[in-house]
């Protein structure tokens, strides 16, 4: 078995392997210096934390990962940030992981970050005021265009009544969630994920979380910190003429793993909610005379991103009153058994609704399970 194998494996503790699998390959089909940028809370390179850090940062370079690694950021103490960047350096290097250490001021930055990336180094960035012209979290997002920016730090996460909060939205106003007393470390994560976030064309996402789960937080769709993001754009339509029916159709493919029927989309449309980048969306046709969901989905790479909430939000805004079905392995069940107003469990099928009322909901039970399939088996 590889060293990767063996990794991949080891992963499963963590969550289902395939997800593993998953996000390794996903994550290695891109541009090296793009897999994630980690911004570093001076607790963190601190024991035990520190220890758990380089253990995760072995497990990455082992599956040929390499994060791009931002010390300073949180510390105005240009001493303190050289020994913290030196000792960082020294750990990986102890533990055996290719790293290059390299000042944020120094020129020709950008360009060395991707030649260290490439050649398979994590790199440790050090952002300290000395000559040359500085390269900061701006310039560092734009010109990198990492798929992740992690803000590790001790608690790994904002919380609200004392639960973790997996996603809040934040907007120019702040956060849309009521969360619990930062401390002034998150207070400042919070500051600049909401300045980075509001930069044009930025498609990153950005995260607060601990060292200790750095690891789930990559590898699984829940993840084990708080994503900070804004909310998706989604568009109305009411005809398939409006959208791309190339981009949805292989979108709901790759959400469900399996082809649509080649007529899928030669029966009538009353709605279509589609995300902007086509990462997920909801077709509403109809069915017995009803309102019908027919497909709901969140491609694999976005979902744990909340972009299915807005999704259907935007749905129940413009649809009051529909019903749907669902196989009853489906992982989106326990959602939806939260968001309905009644289920019924017919032969194969789960059949759920809104905004029905009593009369209607005994033939929509009838019609949907019925329904012929839209995916090829």
């Amino acid at each position: 078995m590889s060293v990767r194998d063996t990794v991949l494996k080891s992963l499963a503790a963590i969550g289902a392997q395939e997800e593993a699998v998953f996000y390794a390959n996903l994550f290695q089909s891109q541009d090296p210096e793009r897999f994630a940028l980690i911004v570093l809370d001076p607790r963190c390179l601190k024991n035990p934390l520190l220890e758990a850090l380089i253990s995760d940062l072995r497990i990455l370079s082992d599956l040929e990962l390499t994060p791009v690694l931002v010390v300073g950021a949180l510390d105005d103490d240009r001493t303190s940030v050289r020994f913290q960047s030196q000792r960082l350096y020294k750990e990986l290097d102890h533990a055996g992981v290719r790293a290059g250490k390299l000042n944020c001021a120094s020129y020709g930055l950008i360009n060395d970050v991707k030649s260290q990336a490439a050649r398979g180094g994590i790199v440790v960035l050090e952002m300290t005021e000395t000559r040359g012209e500085k390269v900061g979290l701006p310039e560092l997002v734009t010109k990198l265009h990492p798929s992740k920016v992690i803000f590790l730090q001790p608690s790994g996460g904002l919380r609200r009544g004392g639960k973790r909060l997996p996603i809040i939205k934040l907007n120019a106003q702040g956060a849309d969630e009521e969360i619990d007393a930062m401390t002034p470390g998150q207070a400042r994560f919070m500051q600049m994920a909401g300045d980075l976030l509001m930069m044009p064309d930025n498609t990153a996402t950005y995260i607060i979380a601990s060292p200790l789960n750095l690891l789930q937080e990559l590898f699984t769709v829940k993840g084990s910190g708080t994503m900070m993001r804004r909310a998706a754009k989604v568009f109305h339509m009411s005809q398939y003429s409006d959208m791309n029916l190339k981009q949805t159709r292989s979108s709901i493919e790759e959400a469900f793993g399996k082809s649509l029927v080649p007529d899928y989309f030669e029966q009538s449309m009353s709605h279509a909610f589609i995300e902007q980048s086509y990462r997920g969306g909801a077709i509403v046709t109809s069915l017995a005379g009803l309102p019908y969901l027919s497909k709901f989905w969140v491609v694999q790479l976005a979902q744990g991103e909340g972009i299915g909430r807005d999704i259907w939000d935007a749905l129940i805004e413009a649809v009051p009153a529909f019903f749907w079905r669902s196989r009853m392995g489906n992982p989106f069940n326990d959602y939806y058994m939260r968001v309905c107003h009644g289920m019924q469990i017919s032969g194969e099928w789960r059949v759920f609704w809104r905004g029905l009322g009593a009369p209607e909901i005994p033939g929509a039970i009838i019609a949907a399970a019925s329904a012929p399939h839209d995916f090829d088996y």
